[in-house]
């Protein structure tokens, strides 16, 4: 009895002098220097193309993003020597809309885009690489297999799943971005970010993308699509370098989710240049070539 008294006496001691080690530090983080943030990932689809400018913000703000004003953007071809100039919108968007049968965005065109700010120039450079297309779009329904067997959900509305086939184009190496969008709304996760070299990674050329899956799932459990709805798979055609960026900005945007298989943080890398004593810039710059295919949920 009087060593289970003496072990409470010990143990209640032990939590006394925690609870009194226990103190708030408040962690100071120096203001770094501001810098311009582009996003300029331009396509060669019939629509008004944009070119999103920004400013970086303090680590606590849970401001938005400064949109960055009083800039000039245009786009250089530097295939056929022609330059499109981007008008602003007052809110850091910076607008080009193609004209019918404009050429802006041509398959195996270079162009460099050009951002003049505050007496600064800074500029990147990006092929406009071919893509493939959309062959197939199906979809699996939950509580059924692969074969769309079993149908014994009982959720309601019954939830779908996207999957789509697409060969890649044989030949050179080939990079995509496959984007998914339900009734319009694109997933953006960061986790749901499927980028592809070939049929999947190096030694795949000519293989159906998503490697050894004839049909390649889209999207996870809680992005369910519903009966009915509209699903478009868009493909678009990125460099190597972009690929390796957004390959890069997905392992940091969800290395929180990784537990011990996180990986060290990093600087994502960026394209943009800048002149000689302009403020270093930050962000990505990419012409591509999209092509979609759209199937009701059903």
């Amino acid at each position: 009895m009087k060593k289970l008294i003496l072990n409470l006496f010990v143990v209640i001691c032990s939590l006394l002098l925690i609870s009194s080690c226990t103190s708030v530090i408040q962690v100071s983080v120096p203001k770094g220097a501001t810098l311009i943030v582009v996003d300029a990932f331009i396509n060669n689809k019939p629509e008004a193309q944009t070119v999103r400018l920004t400013t970086t913000a303090d680590y606590f703000s849970n401001a938005p993003t400064p949109a960055l004003l009083g800039a000039t953007v245009t786009l250089n071809d530097l295939t056929n020597n022609i330059t499109y100039t981007f008008t602003p919108d007052g809110n850091g968007n910076y607008i080009y809309t193609p004209v019918i049968n404009d050429s802006m965005a041509t398959i195996n065109h270079k162009y460099q885009l050009n951002v003049a700010y505050n007496g600064n120039n800074y500029f990147a450079l990006s092929t406009l690489n071919k893509t493939t297309t959309v062959d197939t779009i199906a979809f699996r329904s939950t509580g059924t297999d692969a074969q769309g067997n079993y149908p014994n959900d009982t959720t309601t509305p019954r939830r779908f799943f996207p999957i789509f086939k697409a060969e890649d184009i044989k030949g050179e190496a080939d990079y995509y971005w496959v984007k998914v969008y339900n009734n319009g709304v694109f997933y953006n996760a960061p986790a749901q970010m499927d980028v592809f070299q070939d049929g999947g990674y190096a030694g795949t050329d000519g293989f159906t993308i998503g490697l050894q899956f004839a049909f390649y799932g889209l999207t996870s459990s809680d992005n369910a699509i519903h009966k009915y709805d509209v699903c478009t798979v868009e493909i678009l055609s990125i460099n190597k370098d972009t690929y390796g960026y957004l390959t890069q900005l997905q392992s940091q945007l969800t290395n929180a989710q990784s537990g011990l298989f996180a990986v060290t943080p990093q600087n994502v890398k960026t394209n943009i240049q800048q002149t000689a004593g302009a403020q270093k810039a930050i962000g990505w710059f990419n012409m591509g070539a999209s092509t979609s295919k759209s199937q009701i949920a059903k």
